[in-house]
Protein backbone atom coordinates (compact mmCIF):
# COMPACT_ATOMS: atom_id res chain seq x y z
CA UNK A 1 0.00 0.00 0.00
CA UNK A 2 1.43 3.48 -0.86
CA UNK A 3 1.38 6.42 0.94
CA UNK A 4 -0.91 9.20 0.30
CA UNK A 5 -1.41 11.12 3.16
CA UNK A 6 -2.22 11.14 6.77
CA UNK A 7 -5.72 10.66 8.18
CA UNK A 8 -7.57 13.33 10.43
CA UNK A 9 -7.91 10.18 12.43
CA UNK A 10 -3.96 10.35 12.36
CA UNK A 11 -4.06 13.55 14.31
CA UNK A 12 -7.21 12.68 16.63
CA UNK A 13 -5.30 10.13 18.10
CA UNK A 14 -1.90 12.60 18.91
CA UNK A 15 -4.33 15.03 20.47
CA UNK A 16 -6.31 12.23 22.74
CA UNK A 17 -3.01 10.65 23.94
CA UNK A 18 -1.56 13.85 25.47
CA UNK A 19 -4.83 13.69 27.54
CA UNK A 20 -5.20 10.15 28.24
CA UNK A 21 -1.35 9.24 28.60
CA UNK A 22 -2.18 5.53 30.25
CA UNK A 23 -1.53 2.08 29.33
CA UNK A 24 -4.37 1.59 29.90
CA UNK A 25 -6.24 3.56 27.68
CA UNK A 26 -3.21 2.89 25.32
CA UNK A 27 -4.05 -0.65 25.10
CA UNK A 28 -7.80 -0.21 24.08
CA UNK A 29 -7.04 2.06 21.09
CA UNK A 30 -3.68 0.40 20.03
CA UNK A 31 -5.46 -0.24 16.70
CA UNK A 32 -5.85 3.06 15.52
CA UNK A 33 -2.38 3.91 16.67
CA UNK A 34 -1.47 1.14 14.04
CA UNK A 35 -3.64 2.10 11.50
CA UNK A 36 -4.09 6.00 11.62
CA UNK A 37 0.16 7.02 12.83
CA UNK A 38 2.43 3.80 12.78
CA UNK A 39 1.60 2.59 9.20
CA UNK A 40 1.05 5.88 7.36
CA UNK A 41 4.44 7.16 8.71
CA UNK A 42 5.98 3.59 7.98
CA UNK A 43 4.74 3.84 4.13
CA UNK A 44 5.96 7.68 3.75
CA UNK A 45 9.70 6.76 5.27
CA UNK A 46 9.62 3.66 2.51
CA UNK A 47 8.69 6.00 -0.08
CA UNK A 48 11.01 8.48 0.90
CA UNK A 49 14.05 5.72 1.57
CA UNK A 50 15.56 5.64 -1.66
CA UNK A 51 15.52 9.57 -1.59
CA UNK A 52 17.36 9.43 1.56
CA UNK A 53 19.97 7.02 0.41
CA UNK A 54 20.83 9.27 -2.03
CA UNK A 55 22.05 12.08 0.60
CA UNK A 56 23.16 9.37 2.67
CA UNK A 57 24.21 5.92 1.26
CA UNK A 58 25.39 4.96 4.80
CA UNK A 59 21.69 5.98 6.39
CA UNK A 60 19.95 2.65 8.41
CA UNK A 61 17.49 1.14 5.54
CA UNK A 62 15.43 -0.58 7.72
CA UNK A 63 11.95 0.90 8.01
CA UNK A 64 11.12 0.18 11.26
CA UNK A 65 14.13 1.93 13.15
CA UNK A 66 13.63 4.89 11.03
CA UNK A 67 10.02 5.91 12.82
CA UNK A 68 9.92 6.79 16.14
CA UNK A 69 8.11 4.71 19.11
CA UNK A 70 5.66 6.13 20.48
CA UNK A 71 6.60 4.43 24.24
CA UNK A 72 8.62 6.78 25.68
CA UNK A 73 12.21 5.52 27.44
CA UNK A 74 11.42 6.89 30.78
CA UNK A 75 14.48 5.85 32.89
CA UNK A 76 16.49 9.14 33.15
CA UNK A 77 13.65 11.64 32.73
CA UNK A 78 11.91 13.45 35.05
CA UNK A 79 8.78 13.12 33.04
CA UNK A 80 7.28 9.82 33.45
CA UNK A 81 4.36 9.62 31.44
CA UNK A 82 4.45 6.52 29.00
CA UNK A 83 3.55 7.89 25.45
CA UNK A 84 4.75 10.61 23.39
CA UNK A 85 2.21 12.97 21.28
CA UNK A 86 4.16 13.37 18.29
CA UNK A 87 6.29 10.70 16.16
CA UNK A 88 9.07 11.22 13.59
CA UNK A 89 10.87 9.66 10.97
CA UNK A 90 14.55 9.96 11.29
CA UNK A 91 16.89 8.76 8.59
CA UNK A 92 20.36 8.50 10.37
CA UNK A 93 23.26 5.80 11.13
CA UNK A 94 22.44 2.06 11.92
CA UNK A 95 23.37 2.03 15.44
CA UNK A 96 23.64 5.10 16.91
CA UNK A 97 21.79 8.05 19.24
CA UNK A 98 19.39 9.80 18.02
CA UNK A 99 20.57 12.66 20.17
CA UNK A 100 23.76 12.26 18.78
CA UNK A 101 22.77 11.50 15.16
CA UNK A 102 23.51 13.60 11.92
CA UNK A 103 19.63 13.08 11.13
CA UNK A 104 17.12 14.18 8.75
CA UNK A 105 13.88 14.34 9.85
CA UNK A 106 9.95 14.59 9.36
CA UNK A 107 7.81 15.25 12.58
CA UNK A 108 4.27 15.76 13.05
CA UNK A 109 2.41 17.06 16.11
CA UNK A 110 -1.54 17.07 16.79
CA UNK A 111 -1.45 20.45 15.57
CA UNK A 112 1.75 20.89 13.16
CA UNK A 113 4.63 19.62 11.73
CA UNK A 114 8.24 19.84 10.96
CA UNK A 115 11.30 18.86 9.00
CA UNK A 116 14.80 19.20 8.67
CA UNK A 117 18.40 18.09 9.68
CA UNK A 118 20.77 18.51 12.20
CA UNK A 119 22.57 16.97 15.09
CA UNK A 120 20.40 17.84 18.23
CA UNK A 121 22.88 17.03 21.19
CA UNK A 122 26.16 17.57 19.65
CA UNK A 123 29.49 17.04 21.41
CA UNK A 124 31.84 19.67 22.14
CA UNK A 125 34.35 18.14 20.33
CA UNK A 126 32.26 18.16 17.17
CA UNK A 127 31.45 21.57 18.07
CA UNK A 128 34.93 22.43 18.25
CA UNK A 129 35.46 21.00 15.18
CA UNK A 130 32.54 22.47 12.98
CA UNK A 131 33.65 26.21 14.20
CA UNK A 132 36.99 24.97 12.57
CA UNK A 133 35.40 24.80 9.28
CA UNK A 134 33.19 27.18 9.50
CA UNK A 135 36.10 29.84 9.95
CA UNK A 136 38.06 28.51 7.81
CA UNK A 137 36.36 29.28 4.93
CA UNK A 138 33.53 31.66 5.82
CA UNK A 139 32.64 32.48 2.55
CA UNK A 140 31.83 28.84 1.48
CA UNK A 141 29.82 28.33 4.35
CA UNK A 142 27.86 31.38 4.56
CA UNK A 143 27.13 30.62 0.37
CA UNK A 144 25.59 27.03 2.07
CA UNK A 145 23.75 28.65 4.69
CA UNK A 146 22.31 31.57 2.78
CA UNK A 147 20.80 28.86 0.28
CA UNK A 148 19.09 27.07 2.92
CA UNK A 149 17.36 30.57 4.21
CA UNK A 150 16.18 31.16 1.10
CA UNK A 151 14.52 28.33 0.95
CA UNK A 152 12.74 28.78 3.98
CA UNK A 153 15.07 27.00 6.44
CA UNK A 154 16.02 28.59 9.89
CA UNK A 155 18.93 27.52 12.75
CA UNK A 156 17.22 25.80 16.03
CA UNK A 157 19.64 25.13 18.23
CA UNK A 158 20.61 26.71 21.98
CA UNK A 159 22.36 29.70 21.70
CA UNK A 160 24.94 31.13 24.39
CA UNK A 161 23.56 34.02 26.35
CA UNK A 162 27.12 36.13 25.76
CA UNK A 163 29.04 35.80 22.37
CA UNK A 164 32.02 33.23 22.80
CA UNK A 165 33.47 34.76 19.72
CA UNK A 166 33.63 38.58 20.00
CA UNK A 167 36.46 38.77 16.98
CA UNK A 168 34.60 36.38 14.45
CA UNK A 169 32.58 38.48 11.96
CA UNK A 170 29.27 39.31 12.96
CA UNK A 171 28.11 37.54 9.51
CA UNK A 172 29.30 34.39 11.31
CA UNK A 173 28.39 34.67 14.83
CA UNK A 174 24.82 33.48 15.02
CA UNK A 175 26.48 30.26 13.26
CA UNK A 176 29.12 30.27 16.12
CA UNK A 177 27.19 30.51 19.19
CA UNK A 178 25.23 27.78 19.39
CA UNK A 179 25.83 24.61 21.52
CA UNK A 180 24.27 22.21 19.16
CA UNK A 181 21.85 22.97 16.08
CA UNK A 182 20.12 21.89 13.17
CA UNK A 183 17.89 23.83 10.56
CA UNK A 184 14.41 23.30 9.78
CA UNK A 185 11.40 24.35 8.91
CA UNK A 186 8.27 24.42 11.07
CA UNK A 187 4.16 24.91 9.72
CA UNK A 188 1.19 25.15 11.83
CA UNK A 189 -1.95 23.34 11.24
CA UNK A 190 -1.95 19.78 9.29
CA UNK A 191 -4.49 19.95 6.84
CA UNK A 192 -2.30 19.52 3.81
CA UNK A 193 -1.22 16.51 5.38
CA UNK A 194 -4.86 14.75 5.17
CA UNK A 195 -5.13 12.68 1.89
CA UNK A 196 -4.68 13.43 -0.76
CA UNK A 197 -0.99 15.17 0.05
CA UNK A 198 2.04 16.27 -1.56
CA UNK A 199 4.16 15.94 1.30
CA UNK A 200 5.99 13.23 -0.20
CA UNK A 201 6.82 15.00 -3.05
CA UNK A 202 7.91 17.83 -1.45
CA UNK A 203 10.22 15.93 0.63
CA UNK A 204 11.90 14.66 -1.55
CA UNK A 205 12.28 18.09 -2.97
CA UNK A 206 13.80 19.34 -0.20
CA UNK A 207 16.05 16.68 0.54
CA UNK A 208 17.75 18.17 -2.36
CA UNK A 209 17.98 21.41 -0.33
CA UNK A 210 19.02 20.10 2.39
CA UNK A 211 22.15 17.94 0.91
CA UNK A 212 24.95 20.61 0.82
CA UNK A 213 24.78 21.60 4.22
CA UNK A 214 23.76 17.95 5.43
CA UNK A 215 27.46 16.61 3.62
CA UNK A 216 29.26 19.45 4.93
CA UNK A 217 27.99 18.41 8.63
CA UNK A 218 28.72 14.97 8.11
CA UNK A 219 32.36 15.58 6.71
CA UNK A 220 33.04 17.65 10.26
CA UNK A 221 31.52 14.80 11.88
CA UNK A 222 33.68 11.94 10.55
CA UNK A 223 36.74 14.01 10.82
CA UNK A 224 36.01 13.91 14.45
CA UNK A 225 35.62 10.12 14.64
CA UNK A 226 38.57 9.86 12.10
CA UNK A 227 40.66 11.93 14.86
CA UNK A 228 39.66 9.93 17.80
CA UNK A 229 40.43 6.57 16.05
CA UNK A 230 44.07 7.65 15.39
CA UNK A 231 44.75 8.62 18.67
CA UNK A 232 43.12 4.47 20.11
Amino acid sequence: MSFTGFYRETFEFLFEIAFNNEVEWFNENRKRYERFVRDPLRRLASSLMEDALKVDPNFNPNITTSVSRIRRDTRFTYDKSPFRNHMWIGFRYPKTRISESCMIYFEITPDGYSYGFGLYSSTSEFMQAYRRRVLADPQGFLKLARALEKKGYSLDGERYKRDRFPDAPDELKPYLNVKYFGWGKRFSGVSDLIEPSDIEERLRAEMKVMKPMYELIRSVQMSVCDSNDELE
